[in-house]
């Protein structure tokens, strides 16, 4: 499976992004933000983080 294109959670995002679980929060609630709701469960693509990441720098 290609380690880029799997589903991980707000925590492993923090962790990876080497920030706070509140600041990681306050990211996933941005408009632009891709995130996977199962039911109350958020999940991200770790594939959509980065092009994400990629974006946003790219705006700055």
């Amino acid at each position: 499976m290609d380690n880029e294109n799997y589903l991980i959670t707000v925590l492993e995002m923090a962790d990876i992004l080497k920030i706070s679980r509140s600041k990681a929060y306050e990211i996933i609630k941005e408009k632009t933000f891709p995130i996977i709701k199962i039911g109350k469960c958020i999940r991200i693509n770790k594939k959509e983080l980065y092009n994400w990441l990629h974006n946003e720098k790219n705006m700055v």
